[in-house]
């Protein structure tokens, strides 16, 4: 009989999820992994010191700051884990980090495998133009096109791409589809254009005659928000209790300038976040 009832206890935790939440495991280990994009700048991106920065890495160090008052932990170290924006839902729905600190549009379809904080940032799909090329998007008839491999962009870039005849061409990275625009391998790069427009200044800087711009028409308006492995209801709490209070306190404008440099408090900005914020 005793041995009868060991197996049946064997059996059933055999089977059954006794896994600890992330809230659980960031106590007990004092340690929260969060997931970086190496250069996604202004959101998320590691500097030439090896420093991750940008407005998604600053805006989780709150929560981490944050998660140490709610939870009376003296202090919660951070471990980064640098993702590109193709790992970046592997690494979550393996649960090897706890929270993805950078651009991430909210979408219907990506919360079906992972959860979201509350909207930080609004930003939307925008076109890096080539000198010599199509000058808008409604001109594109057959020439290539590219956009950011993983992203929302991908999607409406394919779209033109069937309309139009045009061929698409996925990159890797944001510099490496600007430098291919540049170089006339394609005509248009779709991405977000708040990173386009910083990725390009960034490249100016170093050659000022680079023959791109980004065009001033925004695509589409896209939520970017902190995503989390699905199911973590106790995290998602206590992320979008220090979003709300950063941006109840208007401390989120200071990240903001940190992140962007010079920002511009348009009317529409306050209102979002005032509108974002969650009472307590």
């Amino acid at each position: 009989m005793r041995y009868f009832l060991l197996s049946v206890l064997v059996l059933f935790f055999g089977f059954t999820d006794v896994r600890a939440d992330a809230i659980d495991q960031i106590v007990r280990s004092e340690t929260i992994r969060i997931g970086v994009r190496a250069s996604t700048p202004p959101f998320s991106f590691v500097d030439d010191e090896g420093v991750p920065r940008g407005l998604a890495v600053q805006l989780c160090q709150r929560v981490v700051t944050s998660l140490e008052r709610q939870l009376g932990v003296d202090k919660i170290e951070i471990e980064y884990v640098k993702v590109d924006s193709l790992t970046r839902f592997d690494v979550l729905e393996n649960r090897e980090v706890d929270l993805h600190c950078g651009p991430m549009t909210i979408t219907l379809a990506r919360r079906e495998i992972v959860d979201f904080s509350i909207p930080y940032f609004i930003d939307g799909i925008g076109a890096a133009l080539r000198r010599g090329g199509v000058q808008q998007v409604a001109d594109l008839n057959g020439q290539p096109i590219g956009a950011l491999a993983g992203t929302t962009s991908v999607a409406l870039a394919e779209s033109l791409s069937e309309a139009t005849g045009s061929k698409l061409i996925e990159f890797a990275s944001y510099e490496a589809g600007l430098r291919a625009l540049g170089d006339g391998m394609i005509d248009i790069y779709f991405g977000d254009h708040g990173v386009l427009q910083f990725q390009l200044d960034a490249l100016k800087q170093k050659n000022r005659l680079i023959p791109i711009k980004v065009s001033d028409e925004q695509l589409t308006y896209e939520p970017y928000g902190i995503a989390m492995p699905a199911g973590e209801r106790r995290l998602r709490l206590e992320v979008d209790r220090a979003l709300s209070e950063a941006y109840r306190s208007q401390e989120i404008f200071v990240e903001l300038e940190r992140a962007f440099g010079a920002f511009e408090v348009t009317d529409l900005t306050t209102i979002i976040y005032g509108v974002t914020a969650l009472p307590d």
